[in-house]
């Protein structure tokens, strides 16, 4: 498994903004784009945004910019491409729809502290 610096330093960051049942999965063996795959959810489109705003600044803060945002405004999906690590902020609802632990479920489960 590789460094989980960038993905614990992320992680921090969106409990910090009181993401919701947030899952992290190391997708290395299976991903050819990233490492690490991280699930959140907000409570709403204004949570989705400034979780997203916080993020970024405070990971600029520490000189790592994300290669793309997605989904930034009003959007209810906002997703933040940080090379080896991807981060998928819902709100509930298109959590549930787009249900992508379906996809990484079979992948390893990285515990987030404060998460079952």
């Amino acid at each position: 498994m590789k460094d989980r610096t960038m993905v614990d330093m992320i992680l921090n960051e969106l409990i910090e903004r009181k993401t919701e049942d947030i899952v992290c999965y190391y997708v290395g063996p299976e991903s050819s784009i990233s490492e690490y795959v991280v699930i959140g959810t907000a409570t709403s489109t204004p949570h989705v945004n400034a979780i997203a705003e916080y993020t970024i600044d405070n990971m600029k803060a520490k000189e790592i910019r994300p290669f793309a945002v997605e989904g930034k405004g009003d959007s209810r999906w906002v997703c933040l491409d940080f090379g080896e690590v991807i981060v998928h902020l819902m709100c509930k609802t298109e959590r549930d729809y787009y249900n992508l632990e379906a996809i990484w479920g079979g992948c390893e489960k990285i515990e987030v502290p404060g998460q079952d």
